[in-house]
């Protein structure tokens, strides 16, 4: 029998087999969507993640130094013996420009070698060196200086070329005589040793001449526009540090030679490829699975159609999901200000969630921070992980380049799992996120080899690294790293199954956002019967009240209850509970007109005064060509300047036209209370996705691959 029974068509309606229907379900390619404008020398946000140290030497000498930064060739040796048993793999220059610049993939352990200055002791004594471990290294040379003897010796243009056609030696340009500080001369001079160095080398060696060292590191921005203009597309400093750790492509850092250990210890490349897109299957119905793995229990939900809310504070994530009537819900990613009494709702990134519909930037601070992190980019079908650019990935129109129909996105903390493979401690720790090490409970993001959304945490207290490490052998193709810890709270169908807290009854603190999941079948085919059931005023009451945090909604109940009964009305001025109920109602029918920034709030609540305004919007007015007619009432007015009152139901009206063209309500009694149940209920449900469920194109019987367990059995 299939889970679905009674949900699907019938069996005769039914597609292909699984191996065909796939194949149909495949969407055709998108146009070729232009690349994102950047800033020709900015740096990867991958490459800002990996740690590949780029080597400085002078000159390398058969005996003995004859100034402080000679390397004799015995000490080039164990440099390159050390190189060797770390497992580093010297690489070319042109692969590290591709590498900053476009994120191109390395080994995994990458280094540049690098030597200045056109010694003679570079083609005698270190090219050897070079050719006998066969590693390649970029030689700068200053052209004035080349087969010209001065204190020390240096190699002829025949000596270039020689070592130019091994395929080994790099040549880029060092000035023609090296002025020690560029900075000081004058355009002319300055355009001389930028320029024609680029332009002899070319001559010389017959081949274009694209990266450039500082004499002595030294430049500022005049320097670096001549060279820009000159053509190089990339530029070397003295600076000590990793060269993805670079402000940019014209600052290249290297490491000098007496700090080959640090470099050494310290490298490693960031691997992960560029993410695909990836087309979501959505017909399952959710399957949430409760399972041990190595000792640590794991909790999923898998299936539905998934989207984000960014709330205007802080709420349970079980309230979310009753809010926007959700099968299920995550703590989504990580916040601002993160204290757990604090009701900010500003978010680490740039984000944009299906209950507000807006793009928010990130704060420039906070940006700068979380550069290469994950950005998850979600479409209707659609999921995507790219590594966050505060450079370009700042404005709405540079990210529907890379997803036009994106309707949510934020920044996760980090990558877990990339193309089936868990990333390594290494990897992890490229991320920059200092909770990433700590022993908590874990939540994650992410898509399972079924194509399907998965929503998970650990009942177990693990680090990113050993969460990472266990995800795959559950299926998952790529997840990413969710705010952890007394944040984490998974909720399915109003149950809470895992919090951030010792206690199992104990929520989670309350969090601005989350990741939602719809089950698609089960809103496919609601219950004709459960839906008129809901027409009651009881159930319209519960449905509102619901919207409210757990903790509020017995206060709120009773108060509107008793404005109900004719007890009391909801005057202005007042605060509370209730005030919060109706403006989340008017919020619902606000969202129906487009109307996004009817509601003010902020952390401290609203006012009634607030919500009045907004009920005589919402509920008694339609402005049309400068006329107001009262919801129901079928009278019409004009405008006028002298206040005239009004009556419905008990609340006192009166217009305060010409200034602001809506009526003023005075108090919220229980008709217009009534009236506002009633739009609430039939607004469109506050469901966050399209509830449409195309036609299944694989077989039903299909069986998740894990089963709910009972988790009695795992206590």
């Amino acid at each position: 029998m299939s889970r679905l029974s009674g949900l699907l068509p019938p069996p005769a309606e039914l597609p292909a087999p699984r191996a065909e229907a796939k194949a149909a379900r495949q969407r055709p390619p998108l146009p070729q969507q232009p690349q994102l404008q950047r800033d020709p020398f900015a740096l990867d946000p991958l490459a800002s993640l990996s740690y590949v140290p780029a080597i400085m030497y002078h000159d390398v000498v058969a005996g003995r130094k004859e100034v402080w930064f000679d390397t004799t060739a015995a000490e080039l040796r164990q440099h390159f013996e050390a190189i060797k048993q770390a497992g580093l793999i010297p690489i070319h220059i042109d692969q590290l420009y591709k590498h900053l610049r476009d994120g191109d993939p390395l080994p995994e352990k990458a280094i540049l070698l690098t030597f200045d200055d056109a010694y003679l002791g570079l083609y005698e004594n270190a090219y050897p060196l070079l050719k006998e471990y066969n590693y390649p290294a970029t030689y700068f040379v200053q052209t004035g200086f080349v087969g010209v003897p001065t204190s020390k010796d240096h190699f002829t243009w025949d000596q270039m070329r020689e070592m130019d056609a091994s395929g080994l030696i790099d040549f880029a340009a060092h000035t023609v005589n090296h002025p020690p500080d560029l900075r000081v001369l004058d355009d002319a001079r300055l355009r001389r040793e930028v320029f024609d160095c680029k332009t002899k080398l070319e001559e010389e060696l017959g081949h274009p001449i694209h990266y450039f060292a500082y004499p002595e590191g030294n430049r500022d921005e005049r320097v670096k526009q001549y060279l820009a203009e000159a053509g190089y597309w990339m530029a070397f400093t003295m600076d000590p540090g990793f060269t993805g750790q670079s402000p940019n492509l014209l600052e290249v850092r290297r490491f000098n030679q007496f700090r080959i250990t640090e470099a050494i210890i310290g490298a490693r490349t960031f691997t992960l490829s560029r993410s695909p897109d990836y087309w979501l299957d959505v017909t399952q119905p959710l399957a949430p699975t409760d399972e041990v793995i190595d000792g640590v229990r794991i909790l999923t939900i898998r299936g539905g159609r998934a989207a984000t809310v960014h709330a205007e504070r802080r709420y349970e994530v079980r309230t979310l999901a009753q809010r926007y009537q959700a099968d299920a819900g995550i703590n989504g990613s990580f916040f601002s200000i993160p204290w757990i009494n604090s009701a900010s709702n500003v978010m680490v990134g740039p984000v944009m969630a299906a209950n507000h519909k807006t793009f928010i930037p990130g704060r420039p601070e906070d940006d700068k921070v979380v550069r290469g992190r994950p950005l998850v980019l979600l479409g209707r079908d659609r999921l995507r992980f790219v590594p966050f650019d505060p450079d370009t990935m700042t404005q709405l129109d540079n990210l529907r380049q890379l997803m036009p129909d994106v309707t949510d996105l934020f920044v996760a903390g980090l990558w877990l799992v990339k193309d089936g493979r868990a990333l390594s401690p290494a990897e992890i720790d490229s991320f920059r996120l200092s909770s990433a090490a700590e022993f908590r409970p874990r939540a994650f993001f992410g898509v399972d080899d079924q194509d399907q959304v998965v929503i998970g945490v650990t009942k177990t207290h693990v680090n990113a690294a050993i969460l990472a490490s266990l995800l795959p052998k559950i299926g998952i193709r790529e997840a990413v790293l969710l705010d952890s810890g007394f944040s984490t709270s998974l909720v399915y169908r109003g149950e809470i199954l895992a919090t951030g807290h010792a206690g199992p009854n104990q929520p989670s603190r309350p969090v601005p956002h989350a990741i939602l999941l719809y089950d698609l079948t089960r809103l496919w085919r609601e219950d004709p019967q459960q839906q008129a059931s809901a027409n009651s005023p009881g159930s319209q009451l519960e449905g509102l009240v619901q919207l409210l945090p757990s903790g509020d909604q017995e206060v709120a109940k009773a108060q509107l209850e008793s404005i109900l009964a004719g007890q009391r009305t909801l005057k202005r001025g007042e605060r509370g509970p209730a005030v919060v109920a109706v403006q989340l109602g008017l919020s619902r029918l606000a969202a129906q007109q487009g109307r996004l920034d009817l509601l003010p709030s902020g952390p401290d609540g609203v006012y009634g005064n607030e919500v009045a305004q907004a009920v005589a919007e919402l509920l008694l007015t339609d402005r049309v060509s400068g006329t107001e007619s009262l919801a129901g009432g079928g009278e019409t007015g004009s405008p006028q300047t002298t206040p005239t009152p009004l009556v419905a139901g008990t609340a006192t009206l009166s217009r305060s036209r010409p200034w602001d063209g809506v009526l003023r309500v005075d108090a919220i009694d229980a008709q217009l209370l009534q009236r506002l149940l009633e739009r609430v209920n039939l607004a469109p449900a506050s469901v966050l996705v399209d509830t449409r469920l195309e036609r299944p194109t694989w077989p039903l019987e299909r069986k998740p691959t894990r089963k709910l367990l009972p988790r009695a059995a795992l206590d």
